[in-house]
């Protein structure tokens, strides 16, 4: 039985353990969503410790699924080089870098988003009183797209892989929830 410290292959990449630290939103990039220094150390020093693979924090794949003033971003090109940076930093000290794709939906206010927050049906969230406008078909098919080209930037800035964020209240779980 392998333990926890032993090596393990993951899409014929090798992983040094099997320690993985979970996406954690840190609010350390610009209000645009773009890299900083201060997210790319955060992340280093996790890298230092060990970790076999660090998922990135939630990037928002589209300005209206934004979650924080400072959420990271992978919804158009400008950021990939930011996030090239960030994943050439982590896998410099042996970890696989992966990067997590989410879109906010009903759990965001339009102060955050700059426009009234979008989701399956026009039902506010228990955390945000704010009122979702529903989606089209056409806009849900443009979000499809959209996780899809957040995919295609996290693989040319040279993550090892991308998790889509499907919990916790968030769009991709919104339409699996009858409490939305």
């Amino acid at each position: 039985m392998a333990g926890l410290l032993s090596p393990i292959n993951i899409c014929g990449q090798k992983v040094r353990n099997r320690i993985v630290m979970p996406p954690m939103n840190i609010n350390h990039a610009t209000t645009e969503g773009y890299v900083t220094q201060k997210m790319i150390d955060h992340y280093v020093e996790r890298a230092k410790a060990r970790v076999g693979i660090i998922i990135v924090e939630c990037a928002y794949v589209e300005p209206r699924g934004k979650l924080s003033t400072h959420q990271l971003g992978i919804h158009t090109d400008s950021h990939i080089p930011g996030l090239k940076s960030l994943a050439q930093a982590i896998k410099a000290y042996g970890a696989m870098a992966v990067i997590q794709i989410h879109h906010a939906g009903r759990q965001t206010s339009s102060n955050i988003c700059s426009s009234q927050p979008v989701a399956p049906s026009a039902i506010s969230s228990p955390a945000e009183k704010e009122i979702p406008r529903e989606l089209t078909l056409p806009e849900i098919a443009a979000l499809v797209e959209a996780f899809g080209e957040a995919a295609r930037r996290a693989k040319k800035a040279n993550f090892d892989g991308v998790e889509i964020h499907g919990a916790h209240g968030f769009l991709v779980n919104q339409f699996v929830s009858p409490y939305s």
